[in-house]
């Protein structure tokens, strides 16, 4: 895990990393999502930061769930 910049599935075989992916990414999709419990966005807002001060701590990465940036028009 660590040296890779970006989560990809199919070179990383840990299932719990995998797991945590899933739940980032359903999570995001749930910001678009009408919540019916009055407080629900910030505690998806809670648990993907969690995920992503995981993500920082195991891999140097903060952003290792995110998807991998586009190639057009990135200047790194």
């Amino acid at each position: 895990m660590p040296g890779s910049q970006w989560y990809n599935p199919e070179t990383d075989s840990s299932q719990f990393m995998a797991a945590l992916w899933r739940v980032r990414h359903l999570c995001t999709r749930t910001e678009h999502v009408r919540m019916t419990v009055p407080g629900s966005h910030i505690l998806v807002q809670a648990i993907m930061s969690a995920i992503d001060d995981y993500a920082e701590r195991e891999t140097g990465n903060r952003e290792y769930f995110w998807n991998k940036p586009h190639g057009a028009g990135c200047h790194d």
